[in-house]
């Protein structure tokens, strides 16, 4: 790539090459050579990604669409099958307990390009987002290569965030806060209390909350984690984050 004429010689660097490389690619790295004894397997707990293979009844659901479905093959729907997110609304106005429509839910590629999508509709270049720390790294890595500014939020020894110590930190280029319940890496099951305190926050500033709930159903808890879905204008703060990806083991 080159510069423009009468511009410095200086090589570019993408916003893509800026970013740091993924962790579980460089500890993944850490093992190059190494010879394991049979006796003493590895155990890798650095990535929670299901090895074993869907249920069968869903694999099979899978291959008769795929055999028996023209338009399984075709373009789509662009926010997805109308009747998935019927499915999905009804299932999650059951488990939440408040009023989803089919209008409210959007089925992406993975949960990662919902993140992706919701950060490009928020934001513009030099918007700021806020996340707790230690972070999904994949969050991070976006904000990055949009040219978007991650501020940080200490999360302290429990790995709870403040929604006071957020405050602060919002700025007028502030669009949205992030929240991972369960969270990612840290395990940490956030209180709907806490999560509710996040909601009123953005709600107040003018703020989307992104909540990401990738490990809703490995949640200890009885009943849903929080109830933010509850308020009629739910949709006006809040986006939520789901995958299919850990619960129906559908990484791929």
């Amino acid at each position: 790539m080159s510069n423009p004429i009468g511009a410095r010689d200086v090589p570019l660097v993408t916003r893509t090459a800026q970013t740091f490389s993924p962790p579980i690619t460089e500890a993944r790295g850490w093992l190059d050579g190494v010879i394991l004894p049979p006796e003493r397997p590895l155990i890798n707990v650095s990535q929670a990604a299901p090895v074993e293979a869907p249920p069968e009844a869903l694999r099979r659901a899978v291959a008769e669409a795929a055999l028996h479905e023209p338009q399984a093959h075709l373009y789509g729907p662009v926010l997805g099958l109308p009747e998935l997110r019927g499915e999905i609304a009804a299932q999650w106005s059951v488990t939440y307990g408040g009023i989803v429509e089919a209008g409210n839910v959007a089925i992406t590629s993975g949960c990662n390009q919902a993140f992706c999508a919701a950060l490009t509709t928020l934001c513009t270049e030099g918007d700021e987002v806020i996340l707790p720390t230690p972070w999904y790294f994949n969050h991070k890595m976006w904000l990055d290569m949009q040219g978007l500014r991650s501020v940080p939020l200490p999360a302290g020894a429990e790995l709870l965030p403040d929604p006071a110590q957020a405050e602060a930190l919002i700025t007028p280029r502030t669009r949205a806060i992030v929240l991972v319940t369960p969270n990612n890496p840290g395990g940490v099951e956030y209180p709907a209390d806490l999560t509710r305190a996040f909601y009123s926050l953005s709600r107040e500033r003018g703020l989307a909350l992104i909540l990401d709930e990738t490990y809703r159903d490995f949640d200890v808890r009885p009943g849903a984690g929080h109830d933010l879905f509850h308020d009629p204008d739910w949709d006006r703060t809040l986006i939520q984050l789901y995958s299919f990806s850990k619960a129906y083991r559908l990484t791929g």
